[in-house]
């Protein structure tokens, strides 16, 4: 991968993870199921099932990709974390999230249909059929 489609693909990603934190440890849950009042039994259930994902993940890498992936975890908390200290609003976090989709609506009408699918096929190939790009490249 050329320098260029990875800085893109890294752009798109960056604007992604700020939008929809997810999980990456058991140490929190996905934030969409705060909501539901789930029970210590569900919630180390979770906690069980994200663990074993990510050492089923990691178990498929190369070293080198687990190095990345272990990278990316870590990026991930940073951000969690870094934005958790703004002490957002609720109002301010749907600000935030409506104005990161936007851009990501702007991005994709700059690529090219080939441009797209081209990534959709990278993207694909390093995480099957994820959230980056049923979110991005939705038609």
């Amino acid at each position: 991968m050329n320098i260029k489609r990875f800085s893109l693909l890294a752009g798109i990603a960056a604007i992604t993870l700020t939008s929809f934190p997810m999980a990456v440890n058991a140490e929190e849950l996905p934030p969409f199921l705060s909501n539901l009042n789930i029970t210590d039994q569900q919630k180390e259930q979770f906690e069980d099932i994200i663990n074993n994902t990510d050492s089923k993940i990691e178990d498929i890498l190369t070293p080198d990709q687990q190095r990345r992936f272990e990278t990316i975890k870590v990026l991930r908390r940073q951000l969690r974390d870094a934005r958790e200290g703004l002490n957002l609003s609720e109002e301010q976090l749907k600000q935030m999230q409506d104005i990161n989709r936007s851009a990501r609506y702007e991005m994709r009408g700059i690529l090219t249909e080939e441009q797209r699918q081209q990534i959709r096929q990278e993207i694909g190939a390093f995480r099957g059929k994820g959230p980056l790009r049923r979110r991005f490249f939705q038609n």
